[in-house]
């Protein structure tokens, strides 16, 4: 058994028995908490040694009738597991001391299950090698989310909350499905390839999966529910959503251009213009907040434009053969996606192509030359 599974299994096991020691509340939370960071930490070495040894990796691990349940750990992968093991990690420790004030009974106790599955599909997501796994993937991470913005549901705010968000997330899914939908009516096939799509269906294909992971990022128009969930949500579980959950829209964005090698100066143009739009506006709605949680979330919208100002950038050198704009664009964005960013592969990528002749740039960003 590879170090991923393992680490999916500790994390899942640490919710399960959450639920499992329900009436032994000090001893629910500590088995919780060891499960969930434990795993996470088991992740993250093994995440990170696959970054930094460059040692791919590719399993099936089901079968769900025809369609086999495939994943793959490659360099992009390896970056965002990372990040979502480090938050989780964070997470879960300070949900120890944060939670002893919490009503005792299943409810806190299934709220380690939810944070359990909601680390564990995050990881599946940035990991999914095929169309209907990334879907089953996306699907429950957005569920698992949901509960847990809802895990307050007799206050009416949390329960509004809940539910833009549940619409958001049930929208934006629509339209990665569409994207998917059009991938698969060209290639014939569930893999991740756009083989076989022209230049039109390339670009229906990427406008219609930046509406749907751009609704999940809470990039500006698609950010409604940011504020709202942000304030509903427990403490360390906005943390996650924000570190982490909404990055895993910047990493399907990322996926896609990479997988349609879509060549033109106008992907990076739109990606920047959102971006701009998403930096400047966060920073003006969050000036008006009084209260912390939705200022954080304003500072979220706001960062998840800084990041699409950087791939945009990147987008443009890519187009442009410029190697340098190329390189600082995505490393920018990278930074400011990780709090590893050392470890990135842009970071290896722009050290990789600081001792070589400019040449064509590779077709995907990060790419090691």
């Amino acid at each position: 058994m590879n170090l991923f599974l393992l680490a999916v299994l500790i994390i899942t096991a640490g919710g399960i028995l959450a639920i499992l020691l329900a009436r032994q509340f000090t001893l629910m939370r500590l088995v919780a908490v060891l499960g969930i960071a434990g795993g996470a930490g088991l992740g993250m070495l093994d995440a990170f040694s696959r970054l930094l040894y460059d040692t791919p990796l590719t399993f099936s691990a089901a079968r769900l009738g025809p369609f086999p349940l495939e994943f793959s750990i490659d360099a992009l992968a390896a970056f965002f597991l990372i990040a979502i093991f480090g938050i989780c990690l964070l997470a879960a420790i300070y949900s120890f001391d944060y939670l002893r004030h919490a009503p005792k009974g299943l409810g806190t106790a299934a709220s380690y299950l939810f944070f359990s599955l909601l680390a564990v599909s995050m990881a599946l997501v940035v990991t999914a090698a095929n169309l209907i796994t990334f879907m089953l993937a996306w699907e429950l991470m957005s569920l698992t989310s949901f509960f847990l913005v809802i895990l307050d549901y007799k206050a009416p705010q949390n329960r509004k909350a809940g539910l833009l968000y549940f619409i958001f997330s049930q929208v934006g899914a629509m339209f990665i499905l569409v994207a998917f939908a059009l991938m698969y009516r060209y290639t014939g096939s569930f893999a991740l390839d756009a083989n076989g799509l022209d230049t039109t269906a390339k670009w229906l294909v990427f406008v219609f999966a930046f509406i749907g992971f751009g609704s999940k990022a809470g990039v500006f128009p698609f950010h409604v529910w940011l504020p709202h969930a942000h304030p509903a949500a427990p403490s360390h579980i906005s943390a996650v959503m924000s570190g982490v959950m909404i990055k895993t829209g910047i990493y399907g964005i990322l996926r896609i251009y990479g997988v349609l090698n879509l060549h033109s100066p106008a992907v990076g143009g739109m990606v920047l213009v959102f971006g701009v739009f998403a930096g400047v506006l966060g920073v003006v709605y969050a000036l008006g907040q009084h209260d912390l949680k939705r200022l954080l979330a304003y500072h979220s919208v706001e960062n998840i434009g800084i990041i699409l100002i950087g791939m945009g950038i990147g987008m443009i050198g890519v187009e442009a053969q410029n190697p340098i704009m190329a390189v600082l664009g995505f490393a920018g964005a990278s930074c400011t996606c990780s709090i590893t960013p050392s470890s990135s592969p842009f970071f290896s990528w722009a050290r990789a192509w600081s001792c070589i002749k400019p040449e064509p740039l590779p077709s995907t960003p990060w790419a090691v030359c």
